[in-house]
């Protein structure tokens, strides 16, 4: 995200990840901070893997149980400790849920805002549209908890957008565009 930004900071891997997040927070507009960590996924990863992905991995139980399988051994130390789940699609059962008991992208900024923003929000969109699978992350600001569903569209009026800000822990205090009032 700092190369996206041309912002440094002095902090490396994830203490420098979420300092890079909180000046994005606090510097571009919602829709840009939004398009910097979509950038940034694009990025990561060359185009034509993207596409072979795209292509050899249609929506299907086997993809939706892969992208759950997959993100819960990859990715672990941005969001902490994940498990496979299972829910029902279309009347059967499938291992296609990642369920994340304590985030540590949200337990570390506190910020409902940037939970939105730079990761749920850029998150799904880059998962849709360049790996061509559905997913609806369901973060729970209550416990911390989150339920990444591969396969499911995110609703179109999600509750996540309306979240009041944390006045008290929010580490940004500032609005984000989800009923911050600090």
């Amino acid at each position: 995200m700092q190369c996206m930004t041309g912002l440094k900071n002095e902090k490396d891997g994830y203490e420098g990840l979420i300092d890079a997040a909180l000046a994005i927070s606090r510097i571009f507009s919602l829709d840009k901070q939004s398009e910097i960590v979509t950038q940034a996924l694009e990025r990561a990863l060359p185009s034509y893997i993207l596409t072979m992905i795209k292509v050899m991995m249609p929506p299907s139980r086997f993809s939706r149980e892969y992208f759950a399988a997959f993100t819960t051994i990859f990715f672990p130390w941005l969001v902490g400790s994940c498990e496979v789940m299972e829910s029902e699609v279309e009347g059967r059962k499938e291992k296609n849920v990642v369920y994340i008991p304590k985030c540590r992208f949200l337990e570390s900024t506190n910020c409902v805002g940037m939970c939105t923003n730079l990761c749920k929000i850029p998150c799904q969109k880059f998962i849709q549209d360049s790996l061509g699978m559905k997913v609806y992350m369901s973060p729970n600001f209550e416990d911390m908890s989150c339920e990444m569903i591969f396969g499911q569209q995110p609703p179109e009026d999600d509750p996540a957008l309306k979240q009041p800000c944390f006045r008290t822990k929010c580490i940004a205090k500032q609005n984000h565009g989800v009923n911050c009032s600090i």
